[in-house]
């Protein structure tokens, strides 16, 4: 008896500290957080956090046990000092609404080995990031337009920085020391202005990489790294894309701001191999369409697009695909050494014994007047839809229907809206499967439509299992 009281008291007093531990704390400046039981620090304030003395922040005594922080939306500055020396830390999550990060607001967080800086933040202030040994690689968002003093100095594994195209001042030392730097990518035209030693004593192999018509202004200011730039083709997500010939073995860059992770279109002109996705995205490539007459009414119920998910490979430059990022935030393509194809409008075509489906890209934005007019489906939300009001931005691609002149169906009475389905990446045929319910065996066609046997059109139909043709 006693035995099983004793258990009872542990679990009540395991429970009442787990309890204890996800209860919010509340500071007398608005600032609500709590420390989990698996070392996540969550982090609620309503406008800018306060700025900290060192070692003066409220879960200091606990920095240790911090293994994630999360900061809620709604903290527009991260207070100086906020997260310093926090030297267990593996994880950080930033939302949209922070615009700027504080002094020293992780510096000596040693174990961090990326940290994704969201599209809202314009400003990096003095040893936001220092001493973060673990850090490999940085992008610096298009909202920033400064990078303070020190900000990334001493990040010993930090390889690659990518520097959006608003930057406009980098302070001194900003990226000083840092033996293991090889690669820094400019998206700007122009130069920003740099401070004194701002990228002092980097790896002797490291390549500066600026847009192609930019060279000379970077060399002018970039002082002794002038030897180093080269030139690539930046692609903005915002800019149409007009090169008429093929560049070869250059640095090829393209941005996209991910505001979602459903699927979107996405059009290339250059390849990517699946290691430069696997981490970060899933591809699927169009393997067709179907379309569904459930009631046998002679009008279009369903109509889904099938994709295959890629495991391996490349996708080919000028080609329609799918693509569906693992978490929101602004992402950088980068492949060095390679062939950047003219811009060509190519396409995948699909038929049903309706119609044909084409999959057309654009470098250039097409008005979603011009999309409704011509009744084009384009990606929104993780479907094809007619129009959801706004515009079809470059590098990605929309469809349009054909009816086929023998056909009864109207091609376009099928569907606002078309879904997507996902099939495994094997080889699929366009029946995936029959189901008998009653005697009466029912024909379909190779869409996987149930059809009428009174009313069939030349084609290959299937039955019981077995496939014929009518002439």
């Amino acid at each position: 008896m006693k035995k099983n009281l004793l258990l009872i008291l542990l679990c009540l007093f395991s429970f009442s500290a787990i309890h204890a531990e996800n209860k919010w704390e509340s500071e007398p400046d608005g600032t609500e957080w709590y420390l989990s039981v698996d070392g996540t620090l969550t982090v609620s304030k309503e406008g800018d956090m306060p700025n900290y003395d060192e070692g003066e922040t409220p879960w200091d005594l606990q920095r240790d046990d911090i293994k994630k922080i999360v900061i809620k939306e709604g903290v527009t500055r991260i207070g100086d000092y906020a997260f310093a020396g926090c030297r267990n830390l593996t994880s950080v999550e930033i939302p949209n609404s922070v615009k700027s990060i504080g002094v020293r607001a992780f510096v000596e967080c040693i174990h961090i080995p990326s940290i994704e800086i969201p599209n809202s933040v314009t400003s990096i202030e003095e040893q936001a990031f220092s001493r973060c040994d673990d850090l490999t690689s940085i992008e610096i968002p298009n909202s920033v337009t400064s990078i303070g003093y020190q900000a990334f100095y001493n990040c010993y594994e930090l390889a690659s920085v990518t520097i959006g195209n608003s930057v406009t001042d980098i302070a001194k030392e900003a990226f000083y020391a840092l033996p293991a730097l090889t690669s820094i990518t400019f998206k700007g035209s122009n130069s920003p202005n740099f401070e004194a030693n701002v990228f002092k004593a980097p790896n002797e192999n490291v390549s500066v990489y600026v847009p192609a018509n930019s060279i000379e202004d970077y060399k002018t200011k970039l002082g002794g790294l002038s030897s180093k730039v080269k030139g690539a083709i930046i692609l903005a997500d915002d800019e149409a894309y007009t090169r008429e010939s093929d560049a070869e073995g250059v640095a090829a860059f393209y941005t996209r701001n991910f505001t979602n992770v459903n699927w979107q279109a996405i059009y290339l002109p250059f390849s990517l191999k699946y290691e430069d996705w696997k981490d970060d995205f899933e591809m699927a490539y169009i393997n067709g369409i179907i379309q569904r007459d459930n009631d046998d009414d002679g009008e279009i119920d369903e109509t889904e697009i099938e994709i295959i998910k890629m495991k391996k490979g490349s996708i080919k430059p000028n080609t329609p695909y799918l693509i569906r990022a693992k978490t929101k935030g602004e992402k950088t393509f980068a492949v060095k050494n390679t062939t950047v194809h003219a811009a060509e409008v190519n396409g995948v075509n699909c038929s049903t014994t309706t119609a044909k489906f084409t999959f057309t890209g654009t470098y250039s934005t097409i008005p979603y007047e011009t999309l409704i007019a011509n009744k084009y489906y384009a990606m929104g939300g993780g479907e094809l839809v007619m129009s959801n009001g706004s515009d079809l931005r470059p590098f990605r691609w929309y469809m349009k229907v054909d009816s086929h002149e023998y056909s009864n169906f109207n091609a376009n009475s099928g569907a606002k809206t078309i879904t997507i389905k996902v099939l495994d990446d094997e080889e699929t045929t366009g029946v995936k499967e029959l189901r008998i319910t009653n005697y009466e065996l029912p024909i379909f066609d190779l869409n996987g439509r149930k059809v009428s046997e009174d009313n069939l059109k030349p084609g290959v139909y299937v039955k019981n299992g077995k496939k014929f043709v009518v002439k």
